[in-house]
């Protein structure tokens, strides 16, 4: 598996949860927001392979907010035996009021000047209070997993990632490093 499915794999679990009941609140139905949050995950995953994606989790969501929409469509077709009714226009009213989770293109800019200004802030850091930091809140190992791992004690991890939280802190803010 390469790195990109790996990462979109890491994004579908973290977010699976929240998927699947934002889908549900679309659809009503807990098993077709199961399968509409798998499905948008295997789009995902094929649109990677030709597209860059800047940003994956609202592309995510997006995904599958466009399935369960279209899943709405298709079952209204379906009950109403394929001919439009007052019913659908009300749908196509509702789903456009429906608020949209892709940012703006002034978002997109602002939350790169951002990142960058945060990798900026992490390149600051030690190596080895960087790699703590990542590998505690990026990798959700534990404490004590990390201290085996560097061969140091709980307690100093803990001050090396409230130190390196603070000069993120400290850089979000603009304070000076």
């Amino acid at each position: 598996m390469n790195s990109i499915a790996l990462t979109i794999n890491d994004l579908f679990l973290n977010h699976r949860q929240s998927l699947i009941h934002t889908i549900f609140g679309i659809v009503g139905c807990p098993q077709t927001a199961e399968d509409l949050a798998h499905e948008a995950y295997l789009k995902m995953l094929h649109a990677a392979e030709t597209q860059e994606i800047n940003y994956p989790r609202p592309f995510l969501y997006q995904i599958a907010r466009n399935l369960a929409l279209d899943h709405l469509r298709k079952e209204q077709v379906r009950q109403r035996g394929g001919y439009p009714s007052k019913d659908h226009e009300e749908l196509e009213t509702l789903i456009e009021r429906l608020p949209a989770n892709t940012p703006t293109p002034e978002q997109q800019a602002d939350d790169r000047q951002q990142v960058d200004h945060m990798l900026e802030a992490l390149n600051g850091l030690s190596e080895r209070r960087r790699q703590i930091l990542v590998l505690h809140k990026f990798h959700h190992w534990s404490y004590e997993r990390i201290a085996g791992h560097f061969g140091i004690s709980r307690s100093a991890v803990e001050k090396n990632i409230h130190v390196a939280l603070g000069h993120l802190l400290a850089a979000r803010d603009g304070s000076p490093f």
